[in-house]
């Protein structure tokens, strides 16, 4: 189906539509719609939208422009088949990364939900290491991650990566939840979260 929409457009078109599907595959932060006929194009954006589903991906808009990331749905069934699972110890480290630059702000009104990846809310990589991982350890996770383009080292410390900007609206939604749940677990917010959730879950006692 995908093939038979792009042969539907003029060659010059469909270069343009790669060249975007390309571009938001592999750059590292939001490529602007300016710079990309085919996302500038409502008809032609429909069609990246198209292209990248077929391969289990979404456009995803941020910070004033675009990338691809992982389809809600590939998402999940990834979760379910622990691929790309990090370590213990880069998971700890980067839930204190998220705690401290994203959860505390929005928390305190400094961060909105349009913000949350800006990197305005650094944390020193020393107040990571007074917790229970050891410095050698965090020091360890800090490169591992890094790698990953899930933290960045700016001026004043440590914030979330690149790579949080190709979260869908959904999976942001899901992690900004389990932050809360993290950072005050017994709070209304919190409460609220669970009672939510478990409404959403299916009773397989209540369906005869």
């Amino acid at each position: 189906m995908t093939e038979r929409l792009l042969e539907s457009l003029t060659p010059s078109r469909r270069d343009e539509v790669l060249t975007a599907v390309a571009a938001v595959e592999s750059a590292r932060f939001p490529v602007q719609a300016k710079d990309f006929r085919a996302l500038l194009d409502p008809q032609l954006r429909h069609v990246v939208e198209q292209v990248l589903a077929a391969g289990g991906r979404s456009l995803v808009e941020t910070l004033g422009g675009f990338l691809s990331g992982y389809d809600d749905g590939v998402r999940e069934q990834l979760i379910r088949l622990g691929i790309g699972q990090l370590p213990a110890d880069q998971r700890a480290v980067l839930a204190m990364v998220l705690l401290f630059c994203v959860a505390i702000p929005r928390a305190e009104g400094y961060v909105t939900a349009e913000s949350m990846w800006t990197g305005k809310h650094p944390v020193a990589p020393s107040l990571l290491e007074t917790g229970k991982v050891r410095p050698g350890t965090v020091r360890a996770a800090i490169r591992e991650l890094r790698a990953r383009d899930l933290v960045r080292g700016v001026s004043g410390g440590i914030v979330p990566g690149p790579q949080f900007q190709r979260l869908t609206s959904a999976a942001t939604t899901i992690l900004f939840e389990e932050l809360i749940l993290l950072a005050e677990p017994h709070g209304d917010l919190a409460l609220s979260i669970r009672r939510l959730r478990a409404a959403k879950t299916p009773n397989p006692e209540g369906d005869h």
